[in-house]
């Protein structure tokens, strides 16, 4: 279904009713307003979750997004300056009312497209409840539908926050942004462990574990953004767009 725009916020109430006699499905981007080291926009995840859901809404044409959540659980970057951090229980409970919220009006099909892995827990908890409550479909999507490009590409075993992955992200969609002649080769102070891990690829047996920025990053980089390149940032995005896309309209034909 043609839109003049997929972004709820641009619309008038009339334009999300039209578009409710077709399809069902909304996108919540969910970000973070936190430190990204010494090179990257304090709302990197939040601009990354809300761009790519309208990138990709636009592609499938069966999907409105809802304005994002700009703020996340972010407290083991709170050392930084800038960060603001939400309790987990007030990101899960924003969640649950935002996401209940769409499906009195008939969503029925929410995606939380999530732009940090701290929120992650709070969001599943969100997820649950909303689906007990409202019998909603919902899912979210944290970075999890280009595993093969993150093993292909990225180098960084440790790459974790503003790193490799990140920094190529954000020289591909918004470059102007990125303080180049800070990006620096950062070291990182990881236990000496084979089960507590931190990263995008690290594999094997590993184990969750809680800790701030500042204990293993003195600038708060996980990761070596000296290997991001605007190359492989347009090719995680195009990617991600694709099948995001893909994703948004298996959603739409399900019958739920």
């Amino acid at each position: 279904m043609k839109m003049r725009s997929y972004y709820i916020g641009e619309l008038t109430w009339p334009d999300v009713k039209e578009f409710l006699t077709a399809h069902n499905v909304a996108i919540v981007p969910v970000g973070s307003c936190e430190q990204h080291g010494p090179h990257l926009p304090i709302d990197t995840d939040a601009y990354d979750a809300f761009w790519l859901s309208l990138k990709a809404a636009e592609k499938a044409q069966c999907a409105l997004v809802a304005p994002p959540i700009y703020y996340g659980v972010s407290s083991h970057h709170i050392d930084f300056p800038g960060t603001i951090t939400l309790s987990p229980h007030s990101l899960e409970q924003i969640a649950y009312e935002v996401a209940s919220s769409l499906t009195k009006h008939g969503f029925k099909k929410i995606l939380f497209e999530n732009g940090h892995g701290g929120n992650t827990p709070a969001l599943e908890a969100a997820a649950q409840r909303i689906k007990a409550d409202t019998n909603a479909l919902v899912a979210v999507d944290t970075v999890s539908l280009i595993p093969d490009f993150i093993e292909k590409y990225i180098e960084t075993p440790y790459d974790a926050h503003a790193g490799e992955f990140e920094t190529s992200t954000t020289l591909a969609n918004r470059e102007e942004f990125v303080v180049k002649e800070r990006i620096k080769k950062t070291k990182i102070k990881l236990p000496e462990s084979k089960y507590i891990k931190i990263g995008l690829k690290e594999t094997g047996p590993r184990v969750s574990w809680s800790f701030r920025t500042k204990e293993i990053s003195e600038t708060g980089v996980i990761g070596d953004p000296t290997k991001a390149s605007k190359e492989k940032g347009e090719l995680a995005w195009n990617l991600a767009i694709e099948r995001l896309a893909d994703l948004l309209a298996e959603l739409d034909r399900m019958k739920f």
